[in-house]
């Protein structure tokens, strides 16, 4: 009972202080804890405190909104500053060649990015688009304007469903390529259907 309590005594103050700096309600922190049972044990001034702060910071955000991203992707929290989000928003920056404004809002729109390895995920998949669309200046609008494109396989829906158009005779165009990574599978056969059917009918 003595350890329970000094256990309860350790962790209630960091809950409390989730609670309150990400202005959760009860339900909202149990959904966080959930996905991160860890992080009540994390140290508040040495870690969470400093990540969030870097965040607002960095992104220029509010606490509103820096809650939002939290609750959306709460491993987020378990990010190293200097090894994955440092790394990760200098990236998507300079790669897509985001003004600091814009970097906010894409980030905000699919914080799951921070979840992606650059090499393995990220660079890979802007240059399917590059490499599908033959501008990368078009491939950077795209993806600018369509943060989710990102969150899609690569070689499971990607590759297969270029292929796919490609071998229909479809132009491969943004439009072509917002379908290929949003639709789902049902989705996407039928949209692919139709497609050869316009093309047969010359239209």
């Amino acid at each position: 009972a003595i350890l329970e309590n000094s256990i309860a005594d350790k962790l209630e103050p960091t809950l409390d202080w989730i609670q309150h700096r990400l202005d959760l309600s009860d339900s909202g922190l149990s959904k966080i804890i959930q996905r991160m049972p860890n992080l009540s044990s994390c140290s508040v001034d040495t870690n969470l405190g400093l990540k969030l702060d870097w965040l607002q910071q960095r992104l220029d955000l509010d606490c509103a909104a820096v809650s939002g991203m939290i609750q959306q992707y709460p491993p987020i929290l378990g990010c190293s500053i200097p090894n994955k989000l440092a790394p990760t928003l200098d990236w998507i920056q300079q790669r897509l060649s985001l003004t600091n404004d814009t970097l906010a809002k894409f980030v905000q729109r699919l914080p799951a990015l921070f979840g992606y390895s650059v090499d393995a995920n990220l660079e890979p998949t802007l240059n399917f688009y590059i490499e599908a669309l033959g501008d990368k200046s078009e491939a950077l609008i795209l993806l600018t304007q369509n943060p989710v494109l990102f969150g899609v396989s690569l070689e499971k829906r990607l590759k297969p469903r270029l292929e796919e158009a490609r071998n229909a005779g479809l132009v491969i165009d943004d439009a072509c390529l917002k379908r290929i990574g949003k639709y789902a599978e049902k989705k996407w056969l039928t949209s692919l259907h139709y497609q050869i059917r316009q093309l047969a009918m010359g239209r």
